[in-house]
């Protein structure tokens, strides 16, 4: 990552914390900066080993692996609930470290996956974990009715941000409903660092840098 990667880490990490604070914390961002701006968020969130777990609904787990290796953002820590691969034969198959939903329109099977992913030898312990991250929630909508998606981040908030930092990333232009619910949850929101203009920088890793260059 380069220097303006590393700067937007500690500017996010300062308002998240160290170890993560638990609550609900709204980025908003450009969506197609969305894949660039979580492996920056994920860098500060991980910080120096602390676990979590990262929600994939746009992609595979996989894919945001291999993100991490080739710019060898810690892993060891981070689980995986994957809603896009579909390997599961039934809800709550859990393999090392990562949990398998059925598909996007089955957002209502997570909390089972994370009660049997914390069951399992193979899974983790959900009490232990100190921020999750959702890769693009707003892809929900195509999925399930916008009720159904504000029902799922209503109890998905409720279950989680008493204990972790619960991180979503929204383009606030394209998603101005499912922005203003996640506000009405009790929502704060993360600023990127400014620009000399005192504008809130959107262009974080587009440029200069291994990351905006190599995806």
């Amino acid at each position: 990552m380069n220097t303006r990667d590393l700067s937007h880490c500690e500017h996010l990490r300062r308002q998240i914390g160290e170890t993560p604070r638990p609550g609900l914390y709204i980025l908003n961002v450009a969506s197609t900066q969305f894949v660039v701006v979580e492996l920056v968020l994920l860098k500060a969130l991980i910080g120096k080993g602390n676990p979590g777990l990262f929600i994939s609904v746009d992609r595979p787990h996989q894919y945001i692996v291999h993100l991490l290796d080739m710019h060898r953002i810690d892993r060891d820590q981070l689980n995986f609930i994957d809603a896009v691969s579909q390997f599961s034969q039934g809800i709550g198959e859990c393999r090392e470290r990562v949990g398998f939903l059925n598909g996007p329109s089955h957002i209502d099977e997570l909390p089972g996956v994370l009660s049997t992913c914390s069951a399992s030898v193979n899974g983790f312990d959900i009490s232990t974990l100190q921020f999750t991250l959702v890769d693009n929630v707003s892809i929900l909508l195509m999925y399930n009715s916008r009720q159904a998606v504000e029902a799922f981040l209503d109890e998905f908030v409720r279950l989680l941000s008493g204990n972790m930092a619960v991180v979503i990333v929204v383009d606030r232009n394209r998603n101005h409903g499912l922005y203003r619910t996640l506000l009405s949850l009790g929502g704060i929101e993360l600023k990127l660092e400014l620009q000399g203009d005192g504008t809130p920088d959107r262009n974080v890793a587009r440029t200069g840098g291994p990351i905006g260059g190599g995806i």
